[in-house]
Order: structure tokens, then C-alpha cells, then sequence
């Protein structure tokens, strides 16, 4: 992947997908991008873009990188193995890309996009020119991948389809092993043993960073006979343990003891969450030689990635923010950091459960989570990888709906990202705040109200 080619991309559009266009134009290929989601307008604004057709892919395509949405029976994909392309898969590419480096590799159900992104920071304040892989774009670069030819490569790993199996890590870091992804590990079992071949591909000379109030992690790296380093918060008995934290609106200070250091940490990102994001950070970095004190000034002027607890703007009055958060227990951290942000404010949540499998199977944790809003707006389910009807969609959010209902949550079921907007219109109140979570499609309800705010002040 080092010599210039002509790169086909499938599933452009897609945040993994777009970290790594960026890259490989880093690496002087040219790309040209395919996606089922791209209107007429963003193809015609843009010399590499193009419709989801067969007849757009061109005859000099030498390699093509497909996202791991991109359904092997489909026409695009089956034009290209006709063209006798090479077809690699996402993790394949960025294994590939980055097998000369030293990977700091960053896995775990919660907090990797921004846990790599606060190590690409530290590394890159250290001046040590990481490459980077994130899941998200980094608001301080405006991009979330990046070649540079230094020695080091920060890599968001997703065990989704064991995917990080591609990589070879110097530094693995364990952010925390919750159940998901039931339609690829339909048991714990499963998904540890995932996890712990993973964790067994960190070299010899490497370490093994965890959070060590995760029990699944600690088995997971007991198994690896590498060392282990911990870190947690208010933790006597890990290596690494925040202390002291103070949460002050959308800002954040801890004091960060180690082994033999003692460094305060200043945050421009709030939440518990982003506490235990840095911890790993800054423990990762040290596995490589960076001192806390550098750390530390590294994440002093980090201002997060995008979809994660970002600020949208304001709607009426109305406090707008957007969150990737999918899974119940990012869900419940994410309203209790708005409510921290905002306190006194009406709380309202928008959320599009994301698969039907992952909603059935953790439909309680669901409930208690959705509970910390004030009021919730469920859209139906987005059936990611799923054959499932809208109806079947639309019953199985109804269902939350009813019984958050029941236990005391005023909620309602709508039908369309529109309905969400046209309630906005109707029901928002200037002291609201609006936080729409999920990894499909909410964040379009801000586009939405950033377009009518444009003509109103164009009128």
C-alpha cells in the first residue's frame, strides 16, 4: 500500500471509511469514494465521490477497500471482483498501512474513538508524529486519520467481526469489556475470547493497559504473560488512579497520581467518562516514554472528536447537543455529563436504538438508562445489518416507550427524523436542552435546524 495507486472505497461516507481516505491520499494514492447514502449534489460537488452504481466504478482502479457494512452479494462489490480487483477489507487496509510502525492499539466497548484520539495528541504535543486511526473526526485537525511516516500509530481497534485481529499491537489498551455486538459474539464467552487473542497479539516488549475495575479485562490479560498496567479513578490499588476530581460546566481538573508522579490534569471535555478516557491516555503514553507532566499538556488544549458530547448550537433558546452513545451504559453517562452541564435545565433526550438484537438483549439496561432524561423521544429501531420490517422496528421502540412511560418518564414514539423537528418546533422551550443520541442518523436533526436558522437569517 506504499506505492501510489488508484483507490476504490466502498462505503466512503462512513466514519471508519473516512479515516482511511485520509490516509491513504497521506500515502499518495488517489481515491474515489462510493457510497449508497451520497445525493446528486455532494457527487457533483466533489471529483472524488461518486453514485452507488456498478457502471461508476472506472476501469483503473487497482485496488478497492470496502467497509465492513458493504453486504458481500452486492452488485457494486460483485462488479469489482468481475474487474479482478483486489479487494481488501478495512481492518486488512489499515494492518497493511501501518505494519512497520509501533501500534498503540485501543479496544473496548466504550471510549475508544476518544481515548485514541487523546493519545494522537499526546504523542503528536511530545512531538513523536504519531500516525492515527480514529473512528470520529478530531475537532482540533478537522480529520480522523492521518500518515505522517514516524515511527509510532495510535489505532481505534473494533472487535466487531474480530477485526482487530488485523493489527499487531506494541501497546494494547482495554478501555473496558461490556456485552455487545450480540449478532457477532452471542455469548460473553465469546466475545472474551476475542478479546483475549487480541490482547495476545501486543509484542513481547509491550504492556497490556486496563482499567481495573473491569473484571473481563483483567482476565482478559491475564492470559497474555505481558505486563499489565492499570489505571482507574480513586483506585489506591492501580497504577494509575485520578484523584480529586472537580467538574466545573464543560471543564474538568484531576489530580493524576502514578508510579512515582503526581500531575494535575486539566480537561476541555466534561464528564466522568473523559476522566477515565485521559487516565488511559496518559498510562499509554508513559508505556512509550512520555513523561505525565507532557501528558498532561498534551490533553490541556484537546477539545474532543466529533459525535461525542458535541455542542450543536442553539435552536429557540433550546441547548442542542449530539452523542454517538448506543449502548446503555454510554447512553446513562452521557444524560448524567448534560445534566452535570446543564443542571436546573429540562432534560430532553432523542434516541434511535441501534439494532434490533442489541435492543432486545439489553432492553432493561436500556430502561434504566433512558430514565435519567426528563423526557425521551424514541425513533423506531435502526436495524443495522437486520432484515426487520418498520413495523417491527416501530414495536420494539413502542415498547420502551411504554414502560419508560410506566416507570414515570414522560416519552413518545415518533415515526421520522422529521416529526422530531416539527416537535421541536412546536413543544421546545427556550431553558431546554435537546441531546440526541445514537449511532445512525440523529445528528441530521441539527442540519436540520442549522438550515431553517440559515433562512431565517437570510429573510
Amino acid at each position: 500500500m506504499h506505492r501510489p495507486q488508484r483507490c476504490l472505497l466502498l462505503g466512503a461516507r462512513g466514519a471508519g471509511m473516512l479515516a482511511v481516505g485520509e490516509i491513504l491520499r497521506d500515502l499518495g494514492h488517489s481515491t474515489l469514494g462510493l457510497d449508497s447514502g451520497l445525493d446528486e449534489a455532494t457527487v457533483a460537488a466533489s471529483s472524488d465521490l461518486a453514485t452507488w452504481h456498478p457502471t461508476s466504478i472506472p476501469d483503473d482502479i487497482n485496488v478497492c477497500i470496502s467497509s465492513p457494512a458493504v453486504p458481500t452479494d452486492d452488485e457494486v462489490l460483485q462488479r469489482v471482483h468481475d474487474l479482478q480487483c483486489p479487494v481488501l477489507s478495512l481492518p486488512e487496509c489499515l494492518g497493511l498501512v501501518f505494519q512497520s510502525t509501533r501500534q498503540i492499539c485501543v479496544a473496548g466497548t466504550h471510549g475508544k474513538s476518544t481515548t485514541s484520539a487523546m493519545i494522537a495528541a499526546i504523542l503528536a504535543h511530545a512531538e513523536l508524529t504519531p500516525g492515527y486511526f480514529v473512528g470520529a473526526g478530531l475537532r482540533n485537525l478537522g480529520r480522523s486519520g492521518q500518515w505522517t511516516g514516524g515511527a509510532w500509530s495510535v489505532l481505534e481497534s473494533c472487535e466487531y467481526q474480530r477485526s482487530f485481529h488485523r493489527l499487531r499491537p506494541f501497546v494494547t489498551v482495554l478501555t473496558g469489556i461490556e456485552r455487545d455486538h450480540f449478532d457477532c459474539f452471542p455469548t460473553a464467552e465469546s466475545e472474551d475470547s476475542a478479546f483475549s487473542e487480541f490482547a495476545a497479539r501486543t509484542r513481547a516488549s509491550g504492556a497490556v493497559v486496563l482499567r481495573n475495575g473491569c473484571d473481563r479485562s483483567r482476565q482478559v490479560a491475564a492470559a497474555t504473560a505481558r505486563p499489565v498496567i492499570t489505571w482507574d479513578i480513586e483506585d489506591s490499588t492501580a497504577n494509575w488512579t485520578a484523584t480529586h476530581v472537580r467538574h466545573d460546566g464543560w471543564r474538568t481538573a484531576f489530580e493524576c497520581r502514578g508510579p512515582s508522579s503526581h500531575t494535575t490534569v486539566h480537561l476541555q471535555v466534561p464528564g466522568q467518562h473523559n476522566v477515565r478516557n485521559a487516565l488511559a491516555a496518559i498510562a499509554a503514553a508513559a508505556c512509550v516514554g512520555v513523561p505525565p507532566e507532557l501528558a498532561a499538556a498534551g490533553l490541556a488544549n484537546f477539545s474532543g472528536i466529533e459525535r461525542r458530547f458535541q455542542y450543536r448550537g442553539s435552536y429557540g433558546g433550546m441547548q442542542l447537543l449530539d452523542d454517538y452513545a448506543h449502548h446503555p451504559t454510554a447512553i446513562a453517562e452521557t444524560l448524567r455529563t448534560a445534566r452535570q452541564c446543564y443542571p436546573n435545565r429540562r432534560l430532553i433526550g432523542v434516541f434511535e436504538p441501534h439494532q434490533m438484537i442489541r435492543t432486545e438483549s439489553l432492553f432493561p439496561e436500556f430502561l434504566d438508562a433512558l430514565q435519567e432524561a426528563d423526557e425521551m423521544w424514541l425513533l423506531p429501531v435502526f436495524a443495522a445489518r437486520e432484515n426487520a420490517t418498520l413495523l417491527e422496528r416501530c414495536r420494539l421502540s413502542g415498547q420502551l416507550v411504554k414502560e419508560l412511560n410506566r416507570r414515570g418518564t414522560r416519552s413518545f414514539l415518533f415515526a421520522n427524523l422529521d416529526q422530531i423537528v416539527s416537535r421541536i418546533d412546536h413543544s421546545g422551550k427556550p431553558q431546554d436542552v435537546l441531546l440526541t443520541m445514537g449511532a445512525g442518523r440523529t445528528n441530521i436533526i441539527h442540519d436540520e435546524l442549522n438550515r431553517r436558522l440559515q433562512r431565517h437569517s437570510v429573510a
